[in-house]
């Protein structure tokens, strides 16, 4: 077993700035006018570096009182913060260290009803964006739980102001500032804070942020096997953006040119409920799983959590690891470089990463729509740690309330895409939520949803008695109680009902969220200056 390798700033990043391009002025000669390249001094900051942050809070915000607004938006423009700005404080944190200054960045987002409020109606080209709230679609993202009052409804909010910073503290008086800006042109909703744990965990325990993928353009250097997609794909007016690539669609507006979509969603996560499940469930991993390969008790409990992932807590994935954990694979050439072929590789086709970030599907899934689907996730978790009493308490519960107990703590997930369309609804209700993604071959196969943001979607469950005597593709008649004839057509897939089977549950409730238009700097200023 290797040691685990100590790796610097950038090293463990998944999005590192390219140093040399970073330094060029965006109108010198060495960057042509006519250059498919993103402008790091108008897309705002947090779009693709992702500001370097502790603490952070969102600031959901309804216009009250639209000329002033247009007003105070031009008091808080210089408050934005730039990719060029961000990618600058990544490198300065890169050769300085992190402890040395506590960086400030903003950033402003404006939803469908705020985009009307400002008499800016027309369409983004965007299906979702363009109906209106995340509410909407409520049903279609499977989200069964009662919304937070601030998303629960169509137009509840009109933008969110994003700060973050190295201290709460700091991240504090820095909002109160913006509130002060905005004092009489907003109603402030809800603010929700978050803060980065130790290690860059998520509350479950795992290494989050790995499988970011990276733009093909300079703003930075691809580590080995990350998903490489054009500069479109993340921000608006580029290749790789839908509406740019296809001459049929109806333009987008010029104004939208460096913009994004921002998605939101506050994920609650039961914490202990899923260690329960990890602690009932671990038997079912053999001792022995091949020849030669031996596993102890801790082993096993790792190896079962490791596979509703796809890699260990760590970051080590399991199509290099299959079975116990090298550190080695921590190693920035090592741990995005797979593709699920590897010798002896053991991630299972329902892993959170397997299901969100799918890799060599080809030729049953094309690979530019894959690419399409990617995602800038810049979330962070929200919530206090667990306390011995709360550990003490949980002891006393039925397994009814463990599974349906209400917890304080979870991920306030972002996402950046130039479309929603392909990317987070995409990836929520095509591929988590697909029983039957990824697919593997022109059979369907049922794989089950994500065991980590997958979500139990409402079923219209009967039992009864058929001539089905093997697995495969069937039709059936059925008659309900009121006479009424219905053809079902499906998968047939014998259940398994042994005392070894893994019952699927789920670990993450929805409690709402909201699509956001980010747009460029110099979008704001005009929006701005528009009185």
């Amino acid at each position: 077993m290797s040691q685990r390798p100590k790796l610097s700033f950038c090293e463990r990043r998944a999005i590192v700035p390219h140093r040399e391009f970073v330094a060029l002025g965006r109108n010198e000669d060495a960057i042509p006018t006519d250059s498919k390249t993103p402008n790091l001094d108008n897309v705002q900051g947090d779009v693709y570096f992702m500001f370097p942050k502790k603490w952070e809070q969102f600031l959901f915000f309804k216009i009250t009182d639209t000329a002033q607004f247009r007003k105070d938006l031009d008091k808080y423009a210089p408050h934005i913060t730039s990719s060029r700005r961000t990618a600058q404080d990544l490198l300065d944190i890169h050769t300085y260290g992190g402890a040395h200054k506590d960086i400030v960045s903003s950033g402003i987002a404006f939803a469908r009803a705020g985009l009307n409020l400002l008499d800016i109606n027309r369409k983004l080209g965007d299906p979702h964006f363009d109906k209106g709230s995340l509410f909407l679609e409520k049903k279609e993202l499977g989200d069964m739980a009662q919304y937070d009052p601030v998303f629960d409804g169509d137009g509840k909010s009109h933008g969110v102001i994003l700060l973050t910073a190295r201290e709460q503290k700091t991240c504090q008086e820095k909002m109160n500032e913006i509130k002060t800006i905005f004092s009489n042109s907003i109603e402030v909703v809800t603010v929700y804070e978050g803060r980065v744990r130790v290690g860059d965990g998520e509350h479950f325990g795992w290494r989050d942020g790995i499988s970011q993928p990276a733009m093909d353009c300079k703003w930075g250097i691809p580590k080995p096997g990350q998903h490489v997609v054009k500069p479109g794909v993340i921000i608006m007016g580029y290749p790789g953006d839908p509406v740019y690539d296809d001459p049929r669609r109806p333009a987008r507006p010029s104004f939208t040119k460096d913009g994004t979509f921002m998605v939101f969603r506050k994920l609650e996560q039961n914490v202990l409920f899923f260690e329960d499940y990890v602690n009932k469930n671990w038997p079912s991993i053999p001792a022995q799983p091949e020849t030669g390969v031996q596993l102890n008790t801790e082993q096993r409990k790792l190896l079962f959590g490791a596979r509703l992932v796809g890699r260990f807590k760590s970051g080590v994935p399991l199509a290099r690891s299959p079975y116990i954990e090298d550190p080695i694979n921590l190693r920035p050439e090592r741990i995005n470089n797979f593709d699920y072929t590897e010798t002896n590789g053991g991630c299972p086709f329902a892993a959170h990463i397997r299901k969100t970030e799918p890799r060599n599907l080809e030729p049953i899934v094309d690979k530019n729509y894959l690419d399409a689907s990617v995602i800038i996730r810049a979330g962070l978790p929200y919530g206090a740690e667990i306390s011995a009493q709360e550990r003490e308490q949980w002891k006393k519960m039925t397994e009814d309330q463990k599974e349906n107990a209400v917890c304080d703590r979870g991920l306030l997930f972002v996402c950046y895409q130039s479309s929603i369309d392909n990317g987070f609804f995409r990836q929520t209700t095509g591929f988590a939520n697909n029983d039957f993604f990824p697919i593997t071959g022109l059979a369907p196969k049922k794989i089950g949803q994500d065991p980590i943001i997958g979500g139990p979607q409402p079923r219209q469950q009967s039992s009864g008695q058929t001539d089905i005597s093997q697995e495969g593709h069937v039709t059936l008649e059925v008659i309900n109680r009121a006479g009424v004839k219905f053809e079902v057509t499906g998968v047939a897939q014998k259940l398994d009902t042994s005392a070894t089977t893994v019952v699927e549950k789920f670990f993450v409730t929805s409690h709402g969220g909201e699509y956001y238009f980010v747009p460029s700097i110099s979008t704001v200023k005009a929006w701005a200056g528009a009185n």
